[in-house]
């Protein structure tokens, strides 16, 4: 599986997937390096190895997340996406779309 999504739907279908495989590894490379998370209970974490950690244990805690944006706006490298559990924005580089901040209800 590449860390990098062709579009901001492909990337949610893959924070989908790293979430049901309790992926830490893979989940951590959907986030750009810089990346901002704020999730239910906690306060803003940032890097990806931190936002990781963070969902993982949200999973953990019960916490699941389905991939289901009811809009996605893209204007060049950016996007908005929301869902009834997230509202993320993501950017496009060279290896394909990463989330730079997201707020995630899990």
């Amino acid at each position: 599986m590449s860390a990098g999504a062709a579009s901001p739907e492909e990337l949610e279908a893959m924070l989908e997937d790293a979430c049901l495989l309790n992926d830490t590894s893979f989940l951590s490379l959907l986030f750009d390096v810089d990346a901002v998370l704020l999730a239910r209970g906690t306060s803003q974490v940032r890097g990806r190895a931190a936002i990781a950690n963070v969902i993982i244990g949200q999973l953990r805690d019960g916490g699941s997340y389905v991939a289901a944006p009811q809009l996605v706006m893209q204007s060049g490298p950016l996007a908005l996406i929301i869902s009834d559990a997230a509202i993320s924005v993501a950017r496009r580089n060279l290896d394909g779309w990463h989330y730079v901040i997201s707020r995630l209800d899990l």
